[in-house]
């Protein structure tokens, strides 16, 4: 696309900044194996919201440059983004498209709905800060850190710290479910609202989903978002229907959890988990007899790695 820039016919600096799950190394194999990808376009310039062009006229022309020399991939105009699906590799690339007058005060161009606020560096930095991995808003905007933002996304995959799996247990569960499911970002803001730190992921996994449910029931089912802009309810335009599904999952996998705590059989716990995880949680090693400990004992459910899930 940046070749093509001289297609976009706009005046302002063209910038691309990596976000989402790729960079909070909490992206998972979905089920049908299409792997999600994000990558903010950012229109740099001066001109303020009735200055600017409609909205519609930058996603026509990210789909024009895009797609000028890109005869292989499927190109798709979206509301919040233009996604790029590689379908024979099974992965695709949204695009979503900002104009800034500082990269950390973007607005993003939503059909129909013109300039909406949303800055997706500072929910990265919101999130790493609930990690306490030492992120640096500076690392995706700025060249002369990149070595530095490398070294860190390397060692930050080696941790594999467990709120990022706790985050990766329940995005494969909501996953493994599909439909109305809340999507990754509201996954996300309830495992790092409500974690509970343990020495074993199950222990953890548990207490997390109970205190998501009492979270849950004591605001109305409303999920605030913690960054721009703040406040708003990611649940707000869900029907009473759709709450009512997730919430029904949501007492079913607390108690599957409080049942697989409980066994002493490893075998039956694991079975318990998979329920909700899918395949997985793989129970295939889990021993199908009875022990002392009254906890099946696994420090990685998912796995280690960004794409283990």
């Amino acid at each position: 696309m940046a070749k093509n820039y001289s297609l976009l016919r706009f005046d302002e600096q063209l910038e691309f900044h990596s976000q989402g799950s790729f960079v909070m190394d909490t992206i998972i194999t979905p089920k049908d194996d299409d792997f999600d990808l994000d990558d903010g376009v950012y229109f740099v310039g001066s001109l303020s919201p009735n200055q600017r062009p409609p909205v519609s006229k930058f996603h026509e022309a990210v789909v024009l440059a895009v797609g000028h020399d890109e005869d292989y991939a499927k190109v798709t105009d979206k509301d919040t983004c233009v996604r790029v699906a590689y379908e024979k590799e099974k992965f695709h690339i949204d695009l979503p498209i900002y104009y800034a007058n500082s990269i950390y005060n973007p607005n993003l161009a939503h059909l129909p709905d013109e300039w909406v606020l949303s800055n997706p560096i500072e929910f990265i930095d919101w999130f790493e800060k609930k990690v306490m991995s030492g992120f640096k808003s500076a690392y995706l905007v700025e060249n002369r850190l990149y070595t530095e933002y490398q070294q860190w996304l390397s060692d930050i995959r080696k941790k594999d710290a467990q709120l990022r799996r706790m985050v990766r247990y329940l995005k494969a569960w909501g996953d493994e479910l599909r439909g109305d499911m809340p999507p990754g970002i509201v996954m996300t803001i309830l495992a790092a609202e409500n974690y509970f730190p343990h020495e074993q992921d199950d222990v953890s996994l548990k207490h997390t989903l109970e205190n998501i449910e009492k979270f849950l029931k004591a605001n109305g089912c409303s999920c605030p978002r913690p960054t721009t802009p703040k406040g708003e309810d990611l649940f707000a335009s869900y029907s009473n229907t759709r709450k009512e599904y997730f919430m029904d999952r949501l007492a079913t996998f607390v108690n599957s959890a409080k049942q697989a705590i409980a066994s002493d059989n490893q075998k039956e716990a694991c079975l318990k988990w998979q329920k909700h995880l899918g395949s997985r949680f793989p129970c295939s090693l889990a021993s199908d007899k009875i022990e002392g400990a009254t906890t099946y004992s696994r420090s990685a459910i998912i796995g280690d790695s960004a794409n283990s899930a």
